[in-house]
């Protein structure tokens, strides 16, 4: 996501890779795996991300928060910044406190802090001789019981949790998916397997096209109610795809495209293997990603035919 020009207002960004080269005249609130800000915010940003880079060029006017695993910051702070982090190097000039909790934290020999450093870390920051920091420098006690370890430990089993959690939801949801349309099931597997172009490139069209017609709608006075009924289809069509995709996938492992009563247990293969790649840094985005493209594409193309055999049979 690129954020250019100017913006008279606030700006709230999620994506892979941000970057915000603009000015914004109010609050600019980011979320994305590698964030970096050359432009100007007009009053506070808030930003979280697994790297997040700050140039010379970069203006806060007022507040900064920050939460990252890596936090480089060269630009200009207005009032206070708030850091936590994995590893922090400050090169920019902090109008008042600065208050950073992380594993490692170094001031370079341009970095400027106008008030008191307090800080949160097991070891002392490091901070070069031409540093500038005109308050105290106060350090903080952890928290009892409080390590670096027991952090990430936390944060893994929270995972765990998660995908643990996304499994039996799926899991339930795609029995019962099963067992209610059986044959509609086998006609959208038969699609991502006899037609894997087509669904693929339909996918990829409806997932971009509805949400960006519905918004449309949105704004519009007469089409709004349209708009709610698209977004609210949209996000479980979505979550649904991947049920068609992981059952051709299972249907593919077991040989088996035709016997109907038999999609649970290559439903439930496909789910085991998708779930052990999703797991997989990368590779897991991906395959959650192609899964959604292929099932939402057969979907909407099933659909499409059973509407038109329904209407040739004067049906509906």
């Amino acid at each position: 996501v690129l954020v250019d020009g100017t913006v008279n207002g606030d700006v709230m960004v999620a994506g892979g890779k941000v970057m915000l080269s603009g000015t914004v005249s109010q609050d600019a609130r980011i979320v994305g795996g590698q964030v970096t800000i050359t432009g100007i915010i007009g009053r506070n940003a808030t930003v979280a991300g697994a790297d997040v880079q700050m140039t010379q060029t970069a203006k806060v006017q007022e507040n900064l928060l920050v939460a990252a695993g890596n936090v480089q910051l060269a630009g200009h702070i207005g009032r206070d910044a708030r850091i936590g982090a994995a590893r922090v190097t400050l090169s920019s000039e902090i109008e008042r406190d600065l208050a950073v909790a992380a594993e490692s934290v170094r001031l370079t020999s341009k970095a400027i802090v106008g008030g008191k450093l307090r800080y949160w870390s097991e070891t002392a920051p490091s901070i070069d001789e031409e540093a500038t920091v005109r308050g105290a420098i106060l350090r903080r006690p952890l928290p009892e019981g409080w390590s670096l370890e027991n952090a990430r430990r936390g944060i893994f089993g929270m995972w765990i949790m998660a995908a643990v959690a996304s499994f039996l939801s799926t899991l339930i949801l795609g029995l019962v998916l099963l067992r209610v349309y059986p044959l509609f099931t086998l006609k959208v597997t038969a699609a991502i397997r006899e037609r894997p172009g087509a669904s693929f490139g339909w996918g990829a069209a409806a997932l971009v096209v509805i949400p960006l017609v519905a918004v449309s709608f949105l704004v519009t006075l007469f089409a709004l109610p349209i708009g709610v009924i698209l977004l609210a289809l949209y996000g479980p069509m979505v979550y649904l795809a991947r049920v068609y995709a992981m059952t051709c996938v299972g249907q593919f492992l077991f040989r088996r495209s035709s016997d109907s009563s038999s999609l649970a247990w290559p439903f439930v293969a496909g789910l085991v293997l998708y779930s052990m790649l999703s797991l997989i840094p990368v590779v897991g985005g991906l395959v959650t990603l192609l899964a959604i493209l292929f099932g939402l594409g057969a979907l909407l193309m099933t659909k499409k035919e059973l509407i038109a055999t329904l209407r040739e049979q004067e049906q509906v």
